[in-house]
């Protein structure tokens, strides 16, 4: 019953303009009773795309002894919207120049434009997922180095992440579901970002000492900027693209990131989605650590053309036409 009821749920979810309303009470009222009742329907792990993430996994770069090494999980959950793509695509980028990472990032996109050719990326399933950090977690050092972990895709009242790779295929990543795979994988010290609305859910379930938690919305706000008339979320283009650009701190990139994402809410008219931080003292110490072994570098151009809204465009979103993830 709930993978033909999900699908058009969240196309109105995005279609019809995630209002503030509408999302904070009627969609946690439809989509939690059938939370348990979920089936995924994306892809099994097998094939073509077991062997395209084995070849990914197996060209990660060793892990260096008396190093802190950044190792980077960036995922692009729902194949109909490039900027989840776009921000992933980007973050290979980012963290290659700026975090010193080359050799250390995993992608899992469900773009169709990511499926074929020499640049295929495996696709973002829960198993994927969970296969990615079981070998991220046999590569690096628990005690010593850092997984950054980076969720883009819509979010559901429930404060489930969206996983779609195509018609009729979808499941839903859970906050407990994503506790559970870091927790078998080992993974010791970790930041993880979850770009999606209503995302201030997963923090009670993932906070520990050695993790930093960075949400784009609060547990029972949208937020905004999926859809392709933009070519980053909002929250995406303010963390990866201006904050991360200007420091690598993450911390002081979340609160520029919260400033930026509000003042842009109040120029459209929107309720804020208020951007959530959580880090324990293990993991601060520990990226202290990292950023004191990082080379000065300049920021790194995004490469996706950005088409700035229109007046009509805000006219439209008035309508009922708004995008949110």
């Amino acid at each position: 019953m709930h993978n033909r009821l999900s699908r058009p749920l969240l196309i109105r979810l995005r279609d019809a303009c995630l209002a503030g309303a509408l999302l904070a009470s009627a969609l946690p009222s439809i989509a939690a009773p059938v939370a348990d009742a979920r089936r995924a329907t994306t892809p099994k792990l097998e094939g073509t795309q077991r062997a395209l993430l084995d070849s990914t996994l197996a060209r990660l770069a060793p892990q260096r002894p008396g190093v802190t090494d950044m190792y980077v999980l960036g995922v692009a959950g729902d194949s109909d919207e490039d900027v989840f793509r776009n921000e992933v695509v980007y973050l290979q980028q980012l963290s290659s120049q700026r975090w010193d990472a080359t050799g250390r990032m995993v992608s899992l996109i469900n773009h169709p434009q990511t499926r074929t050719g020499d640049n295929a990326m495996p696709l973002a399933t829960r198993e994927s997922l969970g296969y990615a950090l079981d070998a991220l977690g046999r590569t690096l050092d628990p005690e010593e180095d850092v997984l950054f972990l980076y969720l883009s895709s819509h979010g559901l009242g429930d404060n489930s992440f969206y996983l779609h790779t195509g018609r009729n295929e979808e499941d839903y990543l859970t906050p407990g579901d994503l506790a559970q795979l870091l927790d078998e994988a080992h993974i010791g010290n970790a930041v993880i970002v979850v770009s999606a609305c209503f995302a201030g859910g997963f923090i009670p379930a993932l906070q520990a000492p050695n993790r930093m938690i960075i949400t784009a919305a609060r547990k029972d706000r949208p937020s905004f900027g999926c859809g392709n008339t933009d070519s980053a979320t909002w929250f995406g283009r303010a963390f990866l693209v201006e904050a991360m650009n200007a420091t690598n701190d993450f911390n002081a990139a979340y609160s520029q990131t919260k400033m930026t994402v509000r003042r842009r809410e109040k120029e459209e008219g929107e309720r804020p989605s208020e951007p959530q931080f959580q880090a324990g003292q293990a993991i601060t110490e520990t990226l202290a650590k990292w950023r004191d072994g990082l080379p000065a570098t300049a920021a790194v151009p995004y490469p996706f053309v950005h088409q700035p809204r229109r007046a009509t465009d805000k006219a439209a979103r008035g309508s009922g036409n708004r995008k949110g993830p």
